[in-house]
């Protein structure tokens, strides 16, 4: 057939358009896939007489030798001059309303239950069975106001608790090889009533050497996921947690009264951060100085790409704002990536999670799967990120954030100097073809298929 000069054009506009498609796929598909081994790892384990090192030729993680702080900080071998930091701020109580995500104004301690759960569900009803006034009535007042007393903070800060460190040991299972290491709450100091916290709260740390597909429990295959190798997995794992609902409730079933337990949750609080190398001086204070909270103040921190989402950080938030919600899927298999997000350079840091958790009997059998949902809200130059669990009452939870490094998002430019190169050779190539066939003035005959 023959092809007219606006047909060539037309071709030319159609490649071109190809082009930038493959130019813009091109990086993220190139991040993504390290392989299935993350090469040598180089160990050290007092870099500047302070941290644990594992490099990588992808990826550099250094964590606290001593343990007494779960703070992990990370980044592009090759590129050293953006550090990305995620510090374990600590855990929340919190009472779920409206909202099936965490609020702070919702922490359930004892000002908010006595505002909230008094006034909503236990007064009125106190009410109705004694008669206002009536000494029954004031009985239970002034037993459910001693209650309130005797509430645990809705709040315990990681920083205000002695952290034990299980050093790295090298797992080699056969289809999969990783360094083991363990992070375990062993003693909580200045928060009466939270001693029930000791030795229950753990972060199971894996750092992967080979990429690995992870089904928690062989009977339910359905719950998997699959760690990158030079991906750091965590297994946060809360057992025999003391509920203050259970208290308001054990009142509550006294005087005939039900508040249902699925009205409150429990947060995993975790601060995302971007430092310079020159101030990782910053985060080795928190580590020497445990009750200092310094990192954030030297973040660098500009934005982040929540599920695609892009969300400004620079300004704090937290003085006129509620956290929003994470659009959480409910695919087994997909997951929730909050990745930082920066205009130069092939990759970003990340952290991700699946939005399940499992539940867990005194045995280690499981009991049962539950959504995991999720909030955040910018803090000025760093973002807040809220994990959220549903009441699981003794049981023990177990869920499996991840973090790595990854494409950066094409945030919020979309043209970069690679993908402009490549469009300008792309267009001299096609005028030069066009300025032939113009020379020749016959059209270009093409042989069909027949």
């Amino acid at each position: 057939m023959k092809i007219e000069r606006n047909q060539i054009l037309a071709l030319s506009l159609t490649l071109l358009l190809s082009l930038s498609t493959f130019a813009i796929i091109m990086p993220a598909a190139n991040a993504e896939e390290n392989g299935e081994t993350s090469g040598n790892v180089e160990i050290d384990p007092q870099w500047r007489n302070i941290w644990y090192k594992f490099e990588t030729p992808l990826v550099t993680l250094i964590f606290p030798a001593s343990g007494k702080k779960p703070m992990f900080l990370w980044w592009y071998t090759n590129d050293n001059s953006t550090i990305y930091v995620v510090k374990f701020k600590g855990v929340i109580e919190y009472l779920l309303l409206d909202k099936p995500y965490y609020q702070r104004r919702l922490n359930a301690d004892n000002d908010t239950i006595n505002a909230i759960a008094w006034k909503d569900y236990i007064e009125p009803k106190l009410r109705f069975r004694y008669g206002y006034g009536n000494w029954g009535y004031n009985w239970a007042v002034n037993q459910f106001l001693g209650l309130l007393l005797g509430l645990h903070r809705a709040f315990l800060p990681f920083s205000a608790c002695n952290w034990t460190l299980a050093p790295p040991e090298l797992v080699v299972d056969g289809v999969s090889s990783y360094w083991s290491f363990n992070f375990t709450l062993t003693e909580v100091y200045g928060h009466p009533g939270f001693q029930f916290a000791e030795n229950n709260i753990q972060i199971r740390c894996r750092f992967y050497n080979t990429t690995t597909m992870e089904t928690p429990d062989e009977t339910h295959p359905e719950y998997n996921y699959t760690v990158a190798a030079g991906q750091l997995k965590f297994d946060f794992v809360v057992s025999h947690w003391e509920w203050n609902i259970d208290k308001i409730n054990q009142f509550a079933k006294n005087n005939e009264i039900e508040i249902p337990v699925n009205k409150t949750g429990l947060a995993l609080w975790i601060n995302m951060a971007s430092i310079k190398l020159e101030d990782i001086s910053a985060a080795e204070n928190e580590v020497q100085n445990q009750y200092q909270e310094t990192v954030e103040t030297k973040s660098q921190m500009q934005a982040a790409s929540i599920n695609d989402d892009y969300y400004p950080v620079t300004e704090n938030q937290t003085q006129n704002e509620y956290e929003r919600q994470v659009r959480v899927t409910s695919s087994f298999r997909n997951r929730t990536r909050v990745q930082y997000a920066k205009v130069e350079g092939n990759f970003s840091g990340f952290l991700e999670f699946v939005p399940w958790a499992r539940l867990l009997d005194d045995t280690g059998a499981t009991v049962d799967y539950v959504n995991v949902t999720a909030s955040y809200i910018a803090a000025g130059g760093h973002l807040r990120l809220f994990i959220c669990y549903p009441y699981f009452g003794n049981y023990t939870l177990e869920h499996d954030p991840t973090i790595g490094l990854a494409s950066a998002p094409l945030i919020p430019m979309l043209v970069t100097p690679t993908l402009l190169a490549i469009l300008i050779g792309a267009t001299i190539a096609i005028a030069l073809a066009v300025m032939a066939v113009k020379l020749r003035k016959k059209p270009v005959n093409m042989v069909g298929v027949q």
